[in-house]
Order: structure tokens, then sequence, then C-alpha cells
């Protein structure tokens, strides 16, 4: 009985010195990165011990340094925001109280 190989492509698909004898060993590796995405995405799905706070630290590691600052600032832009809004909503409740 023929390998599955020799079954889809015929005999004569095969090089001549590997069917004179010699054995094949076809292994698959993965790349490491292939590992590290399943890895990660296994994680994000099972929400496991990371959670969504690790994956954001895990992120906020490796990001640029331009990149930090940017999101720093309009992390301290929406605070100042929201403390705006709060201040204005209390001014009301003091006018109108």
């Amino acid at each position: 009985m023929g390998s599955l190989l020799e079954r889809f492509t015929g005999p004569m698909a095969r090089p001549a010195a590997a069917s004179v004898g010699a054995h094949e060993e076809i292994r698959f590796v993965p790349a490491r990165w292939l590992i590290v995405l399943l890895a990660i995405v296994q994680l994000v799905l099972r929400r496991g011990a990371l959670g969504k706070i690790g994956i954001a630290a895990l992120l906020w590691s490796v990001a640029p340094r331009k990149l930090r600052l940017v999101a720093g600032g309009l992390a301290g832009a929406a605070v100042i925001v929201v403390f705006g809004a709060l201040a204005a909503i209390a001014l009301l409740v003091i006018q109108l109280g």
C-alpha cells in the first residue's frame, strides 16, 4: 500500500532518492510567534489569571514611549473633562436647591 503522498500525486511525483529506501520524517514545528499568539488568545478567551488589566499592562510595557505619552495625555484630558462635568452638575444642584 502506497503512502498518502503517492495516493494523491502518483508514484512518479516523489524524488528518486526518497523512493530508494531513504526514510522521510516530516514534522510540523510551529513558529514561536504562533505559539505565543495561541497562548494569548487562550488567556483572553478563558478569562483566566491574566485578565484585561494584565493584557493592558503587557501592551503598555512593550509600547513605544511616544505612544505612552499620547495615551497618558488623552487619559489626563478625559479625567479633567469628567471632573469638570461633575463640578458643573454640583453647581447646578446648588443653584436649584
